[in-house]
């Protein structure tokens, strides 16, 4: 009776419990062996997963399984040799147990995996009885088959971001799909940001897919910008039609708050007495969009903006440019570019002309957010959980698989926290 009852919660077809034993008498470190008995006569190749005759000798496998009770769980049973007629002699595949890697079942790497998601590799090791490194590898293997089988038809927006990574100017790519059957996701980390290393991702991605994309998201990036060029475009008739590229509105507005703190560095070095001490240490209050601003922050706003009137000026000039996104149409947001630049015919501010130059030389991948309106803040948001993760695990080791967390966390589908989903292996449900 218990045999039969821990077959059926099991669930291993093909194969029977005929017996129950308990190892190990020192706390924590008990554990209990299932033996197990083939009762099916089904036998497949492990390399080419065909249906083959059946084994002609076996040898006894022991696999690490979930916990019962709290203790290990082992499940013994006895796997066959079998001769392939396209493989030869080889190792029979169980459907419980995973063809490489670590010996654990597919249930308890499911369960590993799944942890790993809101836990560390350490934590995890400790909870389930395992090796750290046992842990990573199993972790590593599953990331990688579902970034290989992971579905990329139907994407038409694309977006590019750098991120700095370990000491020097190391920097990787991130490539995200802002629009898709499955929403926003993170594709694919790229090691560099030149276009020679962006090609990797090309030839990954698909040209026909590569074809199939309209519009681009990226910062004011040459290689990022050449890159979509060369690859995103497809011949209708005679006619090339490429991708049409859309500036990212975090990395413009980031260039105008370093123009207003370049304006505030030079109020600051000819600031003298009272105002001196009321201007140090306002960077951020200054550069905080004026509707978040609250409390004391707010006091010591009004007080600087009252006492300089070049900061005022620079101070609302920022307030006022974000706006520009707000157009669905090119020509009025052209006819509200070209009024905020009028503001700065009698200004003394030296930096917000550099930076009109700046947007006057990209201002149609500005406008073209007015023929598609896409969600910009994936990017910054997905560019801020990289860093997480990074800071998390206080830096890796492996840098494969550090790209594999990466793409996990920032893809909210991969990233689904789902500890007890059915294995595959399930073909019936436990009676009540």
């Amino acid at each position: 009776m218990q045999a039969d009852c821990l077959t059926e919660l099991l669930g291993f077809q093909g194969y029977q419990v005929t017996a129950v034993e308990a190892f190990g008498k020192r706390p924590g470190l008990c554990g209990v062996r299932l033996h197990l008995k083939r009762t099916g006569t089904d036998y497949v190749c492990g390399d080419c997963g065909r249906a083959v005759d059946p084994g002609y000798d076996h040898s006894w496998q022991e696999v690490q399984h979930l916990r019962l009770f709290q203790h290990h769980t082992v499940v013994r049973f006895p796997r066959y040799r079998i001769t392939c007629p396209v493989c030869g002699i080889r190792t029979e595949a169980v459907a419980f147990v995973q063809i490489r890697g670590p010996r654990v079942t597919r249930s308890l790497a499911a369960l590993v995996h799944e942890l790993c998601k809101v836990m560390t590799v350490k934590a995890v090791a400790i909870l389930q009885g395992l090796h750290p490194g046992t842990v990573k590898a199993i972790d590593r293997q599953v990331l990688e088959e579902v970034q290989a089988d992971r579905p990329l038809d139907g994407i038409t927006v694309l977006g590019m971001d750098e991120i700095a990574v370990g000491k020097g100017h190391r920097y990787w790519t991130m490539v995200s799909a802002l629009e898709g059957p499955r929403g926003p996701e993170l594709l694919n980390v790229v090691e560099g940001r030149t276009e020679q290393r962006l090609k990797r991702f090309w030839r990954w991605f698909g040209k026909e897919r590569a074809a199939q994309i309209t519009h681009a998201v990226i910062d004011m990036c040459r290689a990022f910008e050449n890159s979509i060029r060369a690859h995103c475009r497809k011949k209708v008739g005679k006619t090339v039609i490429m991708a049409k590229i859309i500036y990212d509105k975090f990395h413009v507005v980031r260039q105008l708050n370093e123009a207003l703190n370049t304006v505030r560095k030079a109020e600051l070095r000819h600031a003298l007495g009272r105002f001196r001490k009321t201007l140090a240490g306002k960077k951020f209050v200054l550069l905080a969009r004026h509707a978040r601003v609250r409390g004391h922050a707010r006091e010591a706003l009004d007080m600087i903006l009252a006492a300089s009137p070049r900061l005022q000026k620079a101070y609302w000039l920022k307030e006022s440019f974000g706006h520009l996104w707000s157009y669905r149409s090119r020509t009025w947001a052209l006819k509200f570019w070209r009024q905020w630049v009028a503001q700065l015919r009698w200004s003394r501010l030296p930096s917000y002309r550099r930076f009109v130059r700046l947007v006057e030389r990209h201002l149609e991948g500005i406008l073209a957010f007015c023929d598609k309106k896409v969600s910009l803040g994936y990017i910054e948001s997905a560019n801020l959980k990289a860093r997480n993760v990074i800071r998390r695990a206080y830096g890796y080791r492996d840098q494969a698989y550090m790209k594999l967390k990466i793409i996990q966390v920032c893809t909210p589908w991969m990233n689904d926290f789902r500890p007890w989903r059915p294995p595959a292996y399930a073909t019936h449900s436990i009676s009540s």
